[in-house]
């Protein structure tokens, strides 16, 4: 059963995440500070507004059905988001660090020893599968405390110090050593959007406050405490919960505009979401190998629209 708010509402994160890296491929961020804010912005809410879609989503395709059920669907899944992650680390290391045809570098790749640069947030995605199974009990527990608890103890994963790890562990529960996307701390997101789709929220006061909270602690964090952008890698609590209102006003925003005929392909991109972003990886990098760009805010936006259309147009090909 398909949600055509949540297919809007991924659509918003699909084009705003490929904005945002043919911007930080293909435009000067330290020059032009109001792309590079507009880039922040949407580090800050993407790959959190993708983990509460994976929980909306899961809910409704997973979570109310049978155990067995889930793991023969989810499984596949896992492949598949698996597959989407080699295809975009290996054409990371070829058109962007060029390295040389080797055995050892091309094991470290396929054993995770080290995660590809832009493609870490498609193993996370994975791994949030996994972990989904491993809280089946709790997540599918009638009382609605329970999931409460479990978002809870995400939150407190992040308070947890940061060290060196590996790219596996790393990718749980954060730490120094890469660009990690840690399942545990950003599964508070997760809680929430299986929340909203069990209770079939629209607008709600109490969600509406947390989310308010969360976004203002972060902005104290920024003029207070870390005197600018929270940390993004090792990831930081302000950083966490800093896109709790902004996700919750998408979700309400999309709720309205999905029922807009002519930005019907912004559901059609959300539908399609994990193509879109293999599809603009694979041309980002690409063409950043070549000599065929410019450095420019007009170029980037010019690369966005024209991998949409790329991508639209094989997408409606491929279903002719």
């Amino acid at each position: 059963m398909r949600d055509n708010r949540l297919d809007f509402f991924k659509g918003i994160l699909v084009i705003q995440m490929i904005f945002a890296h043919c911007l930080q491929f293909f435009c000067d961020l330290g020059r032009e500070s109001i792309w590079k804010n507009v880039s922040e912005w949407v580090n800050l809410t993407t790959f959190s507004g993708f983990v509460f879609a994976f929980g909306f989503a899961y809910y409704l395709a997973y979570l109310q059905k049978d155990f067995k059920y889930a793991v023969k669907k989810g499984g596949k899944n896992i492949l598949v988001l698996l597959g989407a992650y080699y295809v975009s680390a290996f054409s990371y290391v070829i058109f962007i660090e060029r390295i040389p045809l080797r055995q050892d570098r091309i094991l470290e790749l396929l054993l995770f020893q080290r995660l590809a640069g832009w493609s870490e947030f498609l193993f996370s995605f994975a791994m949030l599968t996994l972990v989904t199974f491993i809280l089946w009990k709790p997540l599918t527990h009638k009382n609605s405390k329970v999931l409460l608890g479990i978002g809870g103890l995400a939150l407190l994963v992040c308070l947890l110090p940061h060290r060196e790890v590996k790219p596996i562990l790393g990718t749980l529960i954060g730490g120094t050593g890469g660009a990690y996307f840690p399942v545990l701390p950003f599964y508070v997101y997760f809680v929430a959007g299986v929340y909203v789709a069990r209770k079939k929220l629209n607008f709600d006061k109490k969600v509406l406050l947390i989310s308010i909270a969360g976004t203002v602690y972060m902005v104290i964090d920024s003029l207070f405490l870390s005197r600018g952008y929270p940390s993004r890698f090792p990831l930081s609590l302000a950083w966490l919960v800093g896109a709790a209102f902004i996700l919750y006003c998408y979700y309400l925003a999309a709720g309205y505009l999905s029922k807009i005929k002519w930005l019907s392909v912004v559901s059609v991109i959300g539908k399609s979401s994990l193509f879109y972003l293999l599809l603009s990886n694979f041309i980002i990098f690409a063409l950043k190998s070549s000599s065929f760009y410019k450095i420019g805010s007009g170029f980037s936006i010019g690369l966005c629209i024209a991998i949409l259309g790329i991508g639209r147009y094989l997408h409606h090909t491929a279903r002719s």
